[in-house]
């Protein structure tokens, strides 16, 4: 799930918000193309420590120099961006989109995304800081980080789109983000798969597990209990019913950014994290073995909590 979340972030939000820019800028082809080979990882920098749901009043800035050049600076702690990977332990150049307030003459044009080179393949760009956060429980390494940046000067084709003030800055933020709400599609499918997937471990380890039978002689399988059979079935119709309703919301949804298509990917992702609830259970009725990583279930479990509550995946 790790190397899932590497990708949706790298193609879905990074390359997929310059993708909408290219037509207009064909300087950013050789950009999309180092992207596309893998030969850059892309990240997407909108949330701060001070500003989660409520991104639209982030306070990293982005001021325009006379020259027409930028300086992207982190004014406080709470503007620090959290979550997404940005040190060098990947060992290849890192790129991101990073949401900052544009401010011209003193005053906010509102919040634009801004192409951003973040390292190199050994060693972080100036006025680039990042501090990695400790590793999360139960789930493959993944260099999440809270990152700064002191006076940054960006070129002036580091902007993406316009740097005029918009009639109405909530539907351009909207519009800036739009592969948020294809994150929000994307990242909550693969609850479906650790749903099936621990349902099946559970349902295995049911069936081959045993206990003394009542005459005292024979050995019966721990699945003949209703408590047993409980969870695994909910979790067989979840993972049925599910998959059915994730084609049904991919197909209905061909531009999450429109508002009644987004609601039902926002629908979407609050029924599987709702389900994936029986994950818990299921590692519960695997016994001691379910404690542990090679049982997957809890990791599973704790490595799909990520995006139940992650506000870095849009």
């Amino acid at each position: 799930m790790t190397a899932f979340i590497i990708a949706a972030i790298h193609v879905n939000l990074c390359i997929g918000t310059l993708s909408h820019f290219a037509k207009e800028r064909p300087d950013l082809q050789d950009l999309l193309t180092k992207l596309l080979s893998f030969e850059i990882c892309g990240e997407f920098m909108l949330t701060e420590i001070g500003h989660g749901l409520d991104a639209r009043n982030l306070e990293t800035t982005a001021t325009l120099q006379a020259d027409g050049s930028f300086e992207l600076h982190t004014p406080t702690t709470a503007a620090s961006k959290v979550m997404p990977p940005t040190t060098p332990y990947c060992g290849i150049p890192r790129v991101a989109i990073v949401f900052a307030r544009l401010m011209v003459r003193g005053k906010s044009q509102g919040v634009k995304p801004f192409i951003v080179f973040l390292s190199d393949a050994d060693a972080m760009r100036p006025g680039v800081s990042s501090r990695i956060l400790p590793t999360r429980p139960g789930t493959k390494p993944l260099d999440h980080a809270i990152t700064t940046f002191n006076r940054v000067q960006l070129p002036y084709n580091a902007l993406l789109g316009s740097p005029a003030k918009p009639e109405s800055e909530r539907a351009e933020f909207l519009c800036h983000i739009r592969r948020v709400a294809v994150g929000t599609l994307s990242l909550s499918i693969i609850g479906i798969s650790a749903i099936r997937v621990g349902t099946r471990i559970a349902a295995l380890y049911s069936e081959r597990r045993t206990i003394t039978a009542p005459d005292g002689h024979s050995a019966m399988p721990i699945i003949g209990f209703s408590t047993q059979q409980r969870p695994i079935v909910e979790g067989w119709v979840q993972g049925k019913v599910l998959t059915v309703f994730a084609h049904w919301a991919v197909g209905m949804c061909p531009d999450p950014a429109h508002p009644t298509q987004h609601a039902i990917g926002t629908i979407f992702k609050a029924t599987v994290v709702k389900a994936s609830r029986v994950l818990g259970e299921l590692a519960e009725r695997c016994g001691w073995r379910g404690l542990f990583a090679f049982n997957q279930i809890s990791e599973l479990d704790l490595t799909f909590q990520g995006n139940s509550g992650g506000q870095h995946t849009p």
